[in-house]
C-alpha cells in the first residue's frame, strides 16, 4: 500500500515545532567563494532532476487532530554539486505569517540512474533513501515506510511557479529561524599557508570548528567546541539575526556575530568588526573526503 504525504507530518512537523573567536574566521576583508572547494568529480545527476521542487499539503487532510487551515509547504533543490537543500514552512492559513515557522536544512545527495534512487544525508528527509520517478512534469519520491515493514510513502512534487517563489521569498524574510544549522566549509590561502575550516552548527547550540593549517607537506589540526545563543532581530538587541559565542570553559564571556544566508552560503562576522567576515559554502563530499586526507596528514605529523 502507497500513502501520500503521511511521512511528511510525522517526520518533518514535529522537528520544525522542536526547533527552539578568531579560529572561526577563514578570511578577513574578503570572503571565499565556492570556487576555493577542492577539486573532485561530482557524480552526474540527470537534468531533469536537478533545481527547485516544491509541494504543500494542508494538515487537516491527513491528520484529523489539525485545524483545517494548517498547512505545510516544502521546497527541495537539487544542486549540481551534490547539496540538497530543503526549506518547510508551516502555519495556519488564517494567520499572519510573522506567527508562521520555518525550517532550512542542507545535506549531500547521490544519485543511482540504473536503480533510480536518491540517497540522502545529514536532512531532514526520512528516510534517507527514495526511488524517483517523474509523471510528466511532477517529480514523485518513494520511501519504504520503516514503521509498517512493506508499505510505501510517496511524495509528489512540483517546479515552483513565478508566484510560489515569490511566496517563498516572503516567507523567507518575514520569519526568523536558524538557517545555519549544518556543516559549512572554507578554504582560504596566505603566503603559501592553506587553511579549511569546517563549522558544524547543531540544534542544541552546540558549534563545533575543526580547523587545518597546511603550509607544504604539514598539516595541524585544532578542534573546538563553543556552547552559543541564537539572538534574533525581533528581540530588538542587534539590527541583524545574531549569534553569541561562548569561549570554551568560560561561559561568561561571549562575542556576538552576525549572520545571514547569501546564495544558499553562510556569511558572517564579527559584530565589533564589521567589515570583517567569512563566508562558507554548505559541505561537499568532496569536502569531505579532503577532510579525510587531511586528517592523515595530521596524524602523519604528529
Amino acid at each position: 500500500m502507497k500513502k501520500d504525504f503521511m511521512w511528511m507530518h510525522a517526520a518533518i512537523r514535529p522537528l520544525i515545532l522542536a526547533m527552539v573567536i578568531c579560529g572561526l574566521i577563514v578570511t578577513t576583508m574578503t570572503s571565499c567563494s565556492n570556487d576555493d572547494s577542492p577539486d573532485a568529480p561530482v557524480p552526474p545527476t540527470p537534468e531533469t532532476l536537478l533545481g527547485e521542487w516544491c509541494t504543500s499539503v494542508n494538515q487537516g487532510d491527513i491528520d484529523e487532530d489539525a485545524d483545517e487551515n494548517d498547512v505545510t509547504d516544502m521546497l527541495v533543490s537539487f544542486n549540481e554539486n551534490g547539496v540538497i537543500i530543503q526549506r518547510v514552512y508551516t502555519g495556519n492559513k488564517t494567520e499572519s505569517v510573522t506567527q508562521w515557522e520555518r525550517m532550512r536544512r542542507h545535506g549531500i545527495y547521490s544519485v543511482d540512474e540504473a536503480t533510480h534512487t536518491i540517497s540522502m544525508k545529514n536532512i531532514s528527509l526520512i528516510p534517507a533513501t527514495a526511488v524517483y520517478s517523474f509523471d510528466g512534469d511532477q517529480l514523485i519520491l518513494t520511501f519504504d515506510d520503516e514503521e509498517n515493514p512493506g508499505e510505501k510513502l510517496s511524495m509528489t512534487l512540483h517546479r515552483p511557479s513565478k508566484t510560489e517563489k515569490e511566496l517563498y521569498a516572503i516567507y523567507d524574510r518575514s520569519i526568523e529561524a536558524d538557517d545555519y544549522i549544518g556543516k559549512w566549509f572554507g578554504v582560504s590561502e596566505f603566503n603559501g599557508l592553506y587553511t579549511y575550516v569546517m563549522n558544524e552548527f547543531t540544534g542544541n547550540s552546540k558549534l563545533k570548528n575543526i580547523r587545518y593549517s597546511v603550509y607544504e607537506n604539514k598539516c595541524t589540526r585544532t578542534e573546538t567546541t563553543w556552547d552559543f545563543k541564537q539572538i534574533k532581530e525581533a528581540e530588538g538587541e542587534y539590527d541583524e539575526p545574531t549569534i553569541e559565542l561562548y569561549s570554551p570553559g568560560d561561559d561568561s564571556k561571549s562575542t556576538p556575530y552576525w549572520w545571514r544566508i547569501e546564495d544558499d552560503n553562510l556569511v558572517w562576522g564579527m559584530w565589533e568588526y564589521e567589515d570583517m567576515f567569512s563566508t562558507f559554502h554548505p559541505i561537499t563530499q568532496a569536502d569531505i573526503d579532503l577532510m579525510d586526507k587531511l586528517d592523515r596528514m595530521s596524524e602523519s605529523n604528529d
